[in-house]
Formats: structure tokens, C-alpha cells, sequence
């Protein structure tokens, strides 16, 4: 399967929101929060929140390399190194020779499982603390079972976006949660996104 037929087959991303209306200008003022079902009817209402949500997940949704992957990666990787040889680009030869060992070992190991947590300070991936008033908003891509998400705008330059794996847990539950410290706001996939899943990272 070529990657263009990939990407064009990929599913659409389930928008958890129910309801895109805009309200009356006189209701914006008052923060309204609103109950959603899941599809087994269950509720999830911000009143009864946990103080903490935590859940552990694989750090990403892990692919069996076929021996072929491995191959394409030793002679594409080849390729490029015998390119940059030809015009004289010792760099980026010494360059592409560390970044095919790098993909090939990085798409050999398996997954780490991960611990996040929500929590009123922030956001806990792995022990690091990701305060609130460092984070801009949020969105949910969620498509099980190949897109399953949470995707955080940061304020960072070097980490503009935080991509967290939601993993078994209820995505209405963590959509109410985050609702209480970020707002909601629409974002796209990336196409750096859509290549690693496809490839297995």
C-alpha cells in the first residue's frame, strides 16, 4: 500500500462535540458546562470528577516491523549516504548513516508504558509536571482503535503540541476534566503525524 493511499483512506477523527451551534451572546457569559453520553449511555458530568485522573498507556501505538521494513530503511539510508558521497557532502553522509541506525533501532524496541495523570496542578506524563498556565488548549482525536488521543496546544516553542495516548480510558470523562483549566479548540492532524502512524511510531 503506497503512502498516498494510506492517507487518503484514513479515517475521519469522531468530533466529540455534540453540539456546534452557537449560543446566544447572552449565555456566553455564563460558563456552562454540558453533559455527554458515551455509547453506552453512561454520563459524564464535571460535578462528579475525580480529583486526579490517571491511566497508563504504550507511549504510541506500536506496529510489527515485517523484516521488508527493515530493508527499505538499510537501502534507503544507503542511498543517501552514497548521494551525499557523490557531492562530496561528507556530513550529511556521516548524517544519514546515524539517523537509518537510529530509526532502525528506535523501530525495534517496544513501546514504553507510560503513566499520565491529570490532576489540578497539570498535566503528569512520566513524572514531568506540565502546568496549566503553560498549556493554550486542547483537542481529543479519537477513532479507536488506530487514533486515540489528546493533543496539547503548549505555549513552548520547542514543544508546541503534546501529544498524549488516552490508552483505555473514557474520552467524554477526560474532555469534561480538561474542560475545567484549558479551552477546546479544533486542530488537524499533522501530516508528521499521519507518516509515524503509518510507519509505526
Amino acid at each position: 500500500m503506497s503512502c498516498y493511499n494510506a492517507f487518503a483512506t484514513m479515517p475521519n477523527i469522531v468530533n466529540l462535540q455534540h453540539n456546534t451551534r452557537t449560543a446566544p451572546k447572552e449565555q456566553k457569559k455564563a460558563p456552562v458546562r454540558a453533559q455527554e453520553s458515551d455509547r453506552n449511555g453512561a454520563q459524564a458530568d464535571e460535578t462528579n470528577l475525580p480529583a486526579v485522573l490517571s491511566w497508563h498507556a504504550a507511549e504510541y501505538m506500536q506496529v510489527k516491523k515485517h523484516p521488508d521494513w527493515y530493508w527499505a530503511v538499510g537501502i534507503l539510508t544507503l542511498g543517501l549516504f552514497v548521494t551525499a558521497l557523490v557531492f562530496n557532502n561528507f556530513l550529511f553522509a556521516v548524517f544519514m548513516l546515524l539517523a537509518g541506525f537510529t530509526v532502525a533501532m528506535y523501530g525495534a524496541r517496544p513501546a514504553r508504558v507510560v503513566e499520565f495523570k491529570l490532576s489540578g496542578e497539570g498535566i503528569h506524563i512520566h513524572g514531568s509536571v506540565y502546568p496549566y498556565e503553560t498549556l493554550k488548549s486542547f483537542w481529543i482525536f479519537y477513532h479507536p482503535p488506530d487514533v486515540k488521543e489528546i493533543s496539547i496546544e503548549s505555549q513552548k516553542m520547542i514543544m508546541p503540541h503534546i501529544k498524549i495516548p488516552l490508552g483505555d480510558m473514557n474520552p467524554i470523562t477526560v474532555r469534561s476534566y480538561l474542560q475545567q483549566f484549558m479551552p477546546e479548540r479544533p486542530q488537524e492532524e499533522s501530516l508528521v503525524d499521519v507518516a509515524a502512524r503509518y510507519f509505526g511510531f
